[in-house]
């Protein structure tokens, strides 16, 4: 684990160059409020997971402490990579079969899980009274946790576009190939409409070239910034990396497993500018109970997204 902590050790001097970027100390930030990142994509398989789980390890390792809600509900999933698997769920919460603290599953360097966020959708079927006593104990995690991750489903379900509204920030994740590309770019424009305030970082995954994912991500934020000013950031890449599968393949994540290989020091770059560009000072009295508030009135069917045309394939460079 010296190669681990070594890593970490180095991604906290270089976010240290920053000081005023960002939360406070730990030791202050936890108690006070926390941020919340949504990961989205436009289609399925598309490395959300494993970005989600392993962006929260490595924030964990520098000083974080890190929530993660496992709203997806694929093959893949947090627990797996995290080496544990969920004994209850937020259907115990909502029952009162179960208290929050042992619906939460607790996995590699102590980042906490919240099972089945999909779940979360039964809040409209409970009492208004019923609802505001939830939020309040939702709302307590933000004494364990600074930050939280959201590993969000398809974009079909109410819950993944209700969990994006409502986040601090969104980190899109496109894949070289253009249907990847046209419905993710199609899900953050329609996400930038819905909310004048959200922002979202563009992340690049899978590419085989640092020079290509620089290309296609110029091209898709200069499209975006001309109606959405600079509400959309491209953060960077994750190249294709057999660590990567070969990791998942053992049920882990490959920041601890391989952290000298390319996928891991993509992961570093992104990290870093994600809390120098858009994990701002505000976030630190950012309350969780707003959050799970505006994620209950969300939730709701979704509007229909809008479905790439054929002419819009014509800014990709392949």
């Amino acid at each position: 684990m010296n190669v681990v902590q070594d890593q970490a050790a180095g991604l906290r001097r270089l976010i240290a160059v920053h000081p005023r970027c960002g939360f406070s100390d730990t030791a202050t930030s936890v108690g006070r409020g926390a941020w919340v990142i949504s990961v989205v994509s436009g289609v399925p398989e598309s490395g959300k997971t494993t970005l989600a789980t392993n962006l929260a390890v490595l924030l964990s390792q520098t000083g974080r402490h890190v929530m993660l809600i496992d709203s997806n509900r694929g093959a893949l999933s947090c627990h797996r990579l995290l080496g544990t698997e969920p004994r209850y769920s937020l259907a115990d919460l909502f029952a009162d079969r179960r208290g929050l603290q042992e619906i939460l599953s607790i996995g590699a360097v102590g980042i906490r899980v919240l099972p089945e966020g999909g779940r979360v959708l039964a809040f409209k079927r409970l009492s208004a009274s019923r609802q505001r006593h939830l939020i309040e104990r939702l709302s307590t995690l933000e004494q364990v946790a600074d930050v939280v991750i959201i590993d969000t489903g398809n974009t079909e379900s109410a819950d993944t576009l209700a969990y994006a509204l409502c986040s601090d920030t969104v980190l899109a994740i496109a894949l070289p190939q253009q249907e990847s590309l046209l419905r993710t770019y199609s899900l953050v424009k329609w996400l930038l409409l819905q909310r004048p305030d959200l922002h979202v970082g563009w992340v690049m995954n899978r590419y085989a070239s640092l020079e290509q994912a620089k290309r296609v991500a110029k091209q898709v934020v200069r499209l975006l910034h001309q109606q959405f000013a600079d509400r959309v950031q491209w953060l960077g890449s994750l190249p294709e990396d057999p660590n990567v599968d070969a990791a998942t393949e053992q049920n882990a994540c490959f920041w601890l497993c391989c952290p000298h290989s390319m996928a891991a020091k993509g992961l570093s770059t992104l990290a870093a500018e994600l809390r120098i560009r858009m994990m701002t000072p505000s976030g630190a009295s950012r309350r969780l109970y707003t959050f799970w508030e505006k994620l209950s009135e969300h939730l709701r069917p979704p509007a229909l997204l809008p479905t790439p045309r054929e002419e819009d394939s014509t800014w990709l460079v392949a």
